[in-house]
């Protein structure tokens, strides 16, 4: 739960309530009484019960009392039954007025959770028509528009669940010694169950992994989060029904709202068949710290010696963000405490606590003199935000607040602090891919204050869930971060990952080509480009008739790009991505000009140009392989051949009369396309001088590169996949016989003849990016199967790459289990036959310019 996660903790109370003799209207006053004091599962019963005999509540209490229980069913991260409620009061399309405007942009916020992106679209829309404070639906409404965007550098990553993990609530580790210290709602063997009145969970209690050696990793075997990459943990096997997986979770259609009470309604709650036990043991980190009240996210000094950790307080205080006061409400205080005779004591409040707001999640410089933490003290930007205090001497300078870079009208919170300074959070306030998603941004390491850009980290870190609670090194090659991606709902895990690629992916960037003088856009222009100071990696596009491309960078980098152009200047034109959007396209605009002839004559250190007249012919001399599809060459005049510019080149196609045409620069030289079994005419023509026309023939049937082919290697035909059937963008093409065997990723050997003709089809379409998706059959774990079928999909991109295809046109994406294309589910029985079908490989054509 996001406010659970915020700590805004409520005290027990005992109170029970007889539904049996009270009317509705008196349901829903208890109802809304356990709505203001954020007891969620308690309102949500109550509401449920009212809302099943609406005839005596008038139209306004019934929306209302729907738009509460929705609200309460997406304050205790149950998205399902939260679509649901909300579903069934908006599309009502009932007049909302105040605060209540606020269940639009909720419902977008959920419905981006629960996958259904282009209706989330919908109702940040008319959240937006309908108030002009709150501007983040645009952003939303972009992302939702390409979150591919956030999901290509998916590959670079593997995650791996971790054995600590609980059939409880278990999030924000941190480095300690050669351990982790971590937040959790387990019993651990308590005598007394304490229940957390906002679901219904346990309370929280602060536990200890001794050594990362359990995990199968040296992660982070400092507290400033140094790592190295090491084997797999194991991975527990939590007891499931017949046909479902713990990592699969519900859907909209799995709600429950007959016959149940108080947290029976949620879904995803513990009385649902799920039980899991850690197969790596743990313990209760501190008798002194853990207490009866709820102990959270904390930050150690670097000698170990000192910590600042998260409790709820012990007094009753003011109302929660605007809310009337409640003494069932208690906040979030920050604590410190020092590690004496092998105990921790001397625990004590840090001055700048209220009993009027919380303050939480801290995280400490690696020089421990500043802590960010979260708080809702006045002056922030929206619910909670991110805070910056100094330590000096001992004392706590006054916090300020990061600004409106980092903090927005959403909840901030759960910062991290790298050993460059690098600062970490989560929030919804920004565009994500779910509700909570984790964000990076430089600091300035003097001021303490946001320096740069705001960067998603995107996929597979950040999920349709929430993500949050990260810590790693300052290049992001290892760390822990926490989610609930598995079961949704209070199902926290912590989950370990390691970058085996990039940081982030690409970043889109519209290329448009332009005739300075006229402003029109060139007809499929050719162009080079590299990343600055890499020429070795220079690639090239061409592009389409609209003289305009999209390309994908590489992030966070500059570039350089070269066009020549016959007739114009060259030019070299710099560009970097290092600022831009992670969803929204650059736009890059070249401008070529003209070239410029300078004749000087009577001046024997120039070169003149021929004294040429009307009557001497123009003369197209060929260069190159007569069977090449590539028809070049070099127009020359005067007796000693002399290259000639400005000469209009036509190229006549006489099967189909389509032209091409060019101009030529001061080298004279010109090249087209051509197919082999058509015949051409090729025209050059300049004012001045006498036309020139002749038949470039097709080349034979015996003499054609296919067949010379075949004569090597009959009778076995490898061509194009475009040879028979037209494709467009946004089409997927499956490529048969790549299959797979079992848990293998290497590329069988009759599947490399038809990857060849994968190979004939780029480079016959030499425009065309493409997205290789690789899917695995449906047996077994499903995050071992995405990473598998992500390394099948980097073997293929791999083996491209090694016939001569660009990288920088592919992207490999591996899709797991999640597409089967029979009824090989989940405990459903197949033959090998029909779990191989599933073993496929396809691809995607995400552009695509035919010449």
């Amino acid at each position: 739960m996001l406010l659970k996660r915020l700590i805004i903790f409520i005290y027990l109370t005992t109170a029970t309530f007889a539904l049996f003799a009270q009317n509705n209207s008196k349901l829903l006053q208890k109802a809304d009484a356990q709505y203001g004091a954020l007891a969620y599962a308690k309102a949500i019963e109550l509401y449920e019960t009212a809302l099943k005999k609406p005839k005596s509540l008038t139209d306004d209490e019934i929306i209302k009392a729907k738009i509460n229980l929705a609200l309460s069913y997406k304050q205790v991260k149950d998205y399902q039954n939260a679509e649901r409620v909300f579903y069934d009061v908006l599309s009502g399309n009932p007049i909302l007025k105040g605060d209540d405007i606020k269940a639009y942009r909720t419902f977008a916020q959920v419905l981006t959770s629960n996958g259904k992106f282009s209706e989330a679209n919908l109702y940040w829309q008319k959240f937006n028509e309908l108030q002009e404070q709150d501007k983040r639906g645009v952003e939303f409404v972009k992302l939702n528009s390409n979150r591919e965007a956030l999901e290509r550098n998916s590959g670079s990553y593997k995650i791996e669940y971790v054995g600590i993990n609980s059939s409880s609530a278990d999030f924000s580790p941190v480095y300690y010694k050669k351990g982790l210290v971590f937040v959790s709602g387990r019993s651990a063997n308590a005598s007394i169950k304490r229940v957390f009145n906002w679901d219904a969970s346990s309370f929280l209690d602060l536990f200890y992994l001794e050594d990362l050696k359990a995990l199968g990793t040296e992660t982070g075997a400092s507290a400033t989060g140094s790592s190295s990459q090491t084997a797999s943990p194991k991975t527990p096997q939590p007891s499931k029904r017949l046909g479902s997986d713990y990592y699969t979770p519900p859907t909209a259609n799995d709600t429950k709202t007959v016959g149940r009470k108080g947290s029976d309604y949620i879904t995803g709650s513990k009385d649902l068949d799920y039980e899991e036990t850690p197969s790596i043991p743990t313990e209760k980190f501190s008798k002194s710290l853990n207490s009866k009240y709820h102990e959270g996210p904390c930050a150690f000094f670097h000698d170990g010696m000192k910590i600042v950790f998260t409790r709820n307080s012990q007094s009753g205080g003011g109302g929660i963000f605007g809310q009337k006061k409640n003494a069932a409400i208690t906040r979030l205080k920050l604590y410190t405490a020092e590690y004496e005779d092998k105990e921790w004591r001397k625990i004590k409040e840090i001055p700048f606590n209220s009993n009027d707001y919380s303050c939480g999640h801290p995280t400490l410089t690696i020089d421990d003199k500043i802590m960010y933490f979260v708080s809702d003290m006045p002056g922030g930007y929206g619910g909670t935000d991110i805070w910056m205090t100094r330590y000096n001497n001992g004392d706590w300078t006054k916090p300020q607040n990061l600004g409106g870079t980092v903090n927005t009208r959403g909840n901030e919170m759960f910062p991290f602090i790298d050993e460059r300074g690098n600062l970490y959070f989560s929030s919804d306030g920004h565009p994500g891919l779910g509700d909570l998603d984790m964000f990076f941004i430089p600091m300035n390491t003097a001021t303490a204050m946001p320096s740069g850009k705001i960067r998603n980290l995107g996929a597979p870190l950040n999920s349709s869930k929430d993500d949050f609670g990260i810590i790693t090194d300052s290049e992001r090659r290892t760390g822990f971060l926490s989610s609930n991606r598995k079961r949704g709902g209070n199902d926290d895990d912590i989950y370990k990952f390691t970058r085996l690629g990039t940081l982030y992916g690409c970043r889109e960037l519209v290329v448009n080509i332009f005739d300075n003088e006229t402003k029109k856009p060139f007809d499929r222009i050719r162009f080079e480009y590299e990343v600055k100071g890499e020429p070795a990696l220079r690639e090239s596009a061409i592009t389409n008739t609209l003289g305009t491309i999209k390309l994908c960078l590489e992030a966070d980098n500059d570039f350089n790009f070269y066009v020549k152009q016959n007739g114009y200047q060259p030019i070299t034109v710099n560009f970097s991505n290092k600022d831009a959007s992670d969803y929204e396209s650059s736009k890059l605009d070249i401008y070529l000009k003209k070239e410029v002839l300078i004749v000087e004559k009577n001046k024997k250190s120039k070169v003149e140009t021929p004294n040429l007249t009307a009557n001497e012919i123009l003369v197209a001399r060929r260069n190159g392989n007569s069977i090449s599809t590539i028809f070049r060459g070099v127009v020359t005049a005067g007796k000693d051949s002399t290259p000639i510019a400005g000469v209009l080149i036509k190229f006549i196609n006489q099967c189909n009369g389509s032209i091409q045409e060019m101009t030529t620069g001061a080298d004279g030289s010109y090249e087209f396309k051509r197919e082999l079994n058509c015949d051409y005419i090729l025209e050059s023509v300049k004012e001045g001088f006498g036309k020139s026309s002749e038949l470039v023939a097709k080349v034979e049937e015996k003499r054609s590169i296919i067949n010379i082919f075949r004569k090597k290697t009959a009778p076995v035909n490898i061509g194009s996949l475009f040879d028979t059937k037209l494709y467009k963008v946004g089409d997927v093409v499956q490529l048969d016989n790549i299959y797979y065997d079992s848990e293998s990723a290497k590329i069988r050997k009759d599947a490399a003849r038809e990857l060849e003709k994968l190979v004939n089809t780029m480079r016959k379409n030499p425009n065309m990016i493409i997205e290789i998706r690789s899917h695995t059959d449906t047996r077994g774990n499903a995050q071992d199967n995405l990473y598998l079928s992500q390394l099948r999909a980097n073997e293929v991109v791999d083996f491209m790459v090694q016939k001569g295809i660009a990288r920088g046109r592919m992207r490999g994406v591996g899709k797991g289990e999640s597409e089967p294309v029979n009824g090989c589910g989940d405990g459903v029985q197949c033959t090998e036959a029909e779990h191989q079908r599933n073993r496929r490989t396809e691809f995607k054509i995400l552009s695509i310019e035919r010449k």
